[in-house]
């Protein structure tokens, strides 16, 4: 996948960008893939992107497909590849997997045929201005090459199936298990077998389902970026459909249409921000870091301690991480208790005539 600039020059009122596909070696006819392209121009949605058009050329195997590019480029560039872009806040997540979701469901099942993909990841979600998301590089089934022609690169086999990668099944249940996947990449912010983890760790699927299965313990696996700003209600529903989209039997994961429909449920489960997200560098006193076992960020206790201060009667000094700051001075009479002659004669008095000692009120200064 590449991206493209067409125009005359930089400052091109007519400028644009488009993504470019390149697709597997096919010993299809140059004929057949021609049709083929015009038939994927049928496909119109909202939630997929527009195929603008197409390269090939008789004497050569080479061929590509160029599809719309949108604002921001696609969700892998947003979760993994730009420091410098927007954050990703919870809202902004749920907006991109819902549309994303209706794209697989009108390609599967809505569209004027069925069409899917070979590999589906977040590299084929493109993300607009407002975090609307749409589909690139979909192709019809009779693109999709045989057992020997899937491509067995380490982004590929991250989000195969199970059936697809065992015994070569390309179903549209085999781009619901991908889509399980690209959920639990909008969670917990990590790529299916990354290398820059501990092998026990590379493994998404494996290593969260423990997580995913528990509520309680699901908000260790979350994202740091999202830095504990999203409700756990809609977490805990975003886990249940993942799981249910990465189970081993193809005829008990649900279909696309089941999940949008899951997904419009939680929508309006909204997280209100009242603070902008800020990098953990920026919070004034803490240092906050990547757990090396689990997606939680770490934040020390702040470095407080009570050191004794040698006996004073002008006042108590507590030592902090800044400077020591002193307490005012005590009063003198600290720790002191004073009785009235009147008070005395009264509890005589009492403990004369009832049986019942009442209590002393006692007049108290200091601490």
């Amino acid at each position: 996948m590449y991206k493209a600039s067409f125009g005359d020059d930089a400052s091109s009122s007519k400028k644009f960008e488009a993504t470019i596909i390149r697709l597997n070696s096919s010993a299809q006819g140059l004929r057949e893939f021609i049709n083929e392209v015009n038939t994927l121009a049928l496909l119109q949605n909202p939630n997929l992107c527009k195929l603008l058009g197409y390269h090939a050329r008789d004497s050569s195997e080479q061929r590509m497909l160029v599809y719309e590019r949108l604002f921001h480029g696609s969700l892998e560039q947003l979760l993994y590849g730009r420091s410098d872009g927007p954050p990703l806040d919870w809202n902004a997540r749920m907006k991109i997997a819902l549309c994303s979701a209706q794209g697989l469901a009108f390609l599967h099942e809505e569209g004027p045929f069925l069409a899917m993909y070979n590999e589906f990841s977040t590299a084929n979600i493109q993300i607009d201005k407002d975090f609307s998301a749409k589909l690139s590089g979909y192709g019809c089934v009779g693109h999709i090459p045989e057992t020997g022609g899937i491509s067995v690169n380490a982004v590929a086999v991250a989000n195969l199936s199970v059936e697809t990668l065992e015994k070569g099944w390309l179903t549209p249940k085999s781009n619901v298990w991908s889509f399980g996947i690209v959920l639990l990449e909008l969670l917990t912010g990590r790529k299916n077998l990354d290398n820059r983890y501990p092998k026990e760790e590379r493994n998404l699927v494996k290593w969260s389902r423990p997580f995913l299965a528990d509520g309680c313990r699901l908000s260790l696996i979350m994202d740091p970026h999202l830095k504990g700003r999203f409700p756990m209600k809609a977490a805990r529903t975003i886990a249940d459909i993942a799981q249910r989209c990465l189970q081993k039997d193809p005829s008990e994961r649900p279909t696309m249409r089941t999940v949008v429909e899951n997904l419009k449920v939680i929508q309006d489960i909204k997280y209100s921000c009242w603070f902008p997200l800020q990098e953990p560098a920026t919070i004034v006193g803490k240092q906050m870091s990547r757990s090396p076992s689990f997606n939680g960020v770490i934040t020390p206790a702040p470095g407080l301690s009570f050191l004794p201060s040698p006996p004073s009667r002008t006042g108590l000094f507590i030592s902090l991480t800044r400077p020591p700051t002193s307490v005012s001075a005590l009063p003198s009479r600290a720790c002191s208790s004073t009785l009235s002659l009147q008070e005395l004669e009264r509890q005589e008095a009492r403990r004369s005539a009832a049986t019942t000692i009442g209590r002393t009120s006692v007049e108290v200064e200091g601490f």
